[in-house]
């Protein structure tokens, strides 16, 4: 072999240079035409359609506030918040972030009382189900607290 013969290029058609090469930059799709295969069309922002019948959509619905609820669902919320107080205390329940239970039976007492107060105050708006529930929430708290306290 020649050194002519080592440095010819292959048969076939010859690489371009890569210096001064210029990118080829595709043109645009035509209006209402598909992009060639390969390239991914800009997604373009779509404008909300109008509402049918010029209605106005209706607001999304917020949450409900403390502004929002009547003097006895407040209570009932409170009942709620004291129950989970008095099984806390009890040392029955870990209060949420805690590792373990902690007992005190004098605020689990406190708890109960408040509770069976607030209880008191709320029987002549409760129904039936509702005076059987709470009755049976704090027979539930005083038994486990006479357990605990023994």
């Amino acid at each position: 072999m020649t050194d002519d013969e080592l440095t010819e290029e292959p048969a076939g058609e010859p690489e371009p240079e890569v210096e001064g090469k210029e990118e080829e930059i595709p043109e645009p799709p035509p209006p209402g035409g598909r992009p060639p295969e390969g390239e991914v069309p800009e997604k373009e922002e779509e404008e909300p359609s109008p509402p049918p019948h010029d209605r106005v959509p209706e607001e999304e619905p917020h949450p409900p506030t403390l502004a929002d609820l009547d003097i006895y669902d407040t209570l009932r919320f409170m009942v709620g918040v004291l129950n989970q107080a008095a099984w806390m205390h009890l040392g029955l329940v870990v209060a949420p972030g805690a590792k373990e239970a902690v007992t005190d039976l004098g605020q689990a007492r406190v708890a109960i009382d408040s509770l069976e107060a607030l209880a008191n105050q709320l029987r002549p708006s409760f129904d039936l189900d509702e005076q059987r529930e709470i009755d049976n929430v704090l027979a539930n708290l005083r038994v486990n607290f006479v357990k605990k306290a023994e």
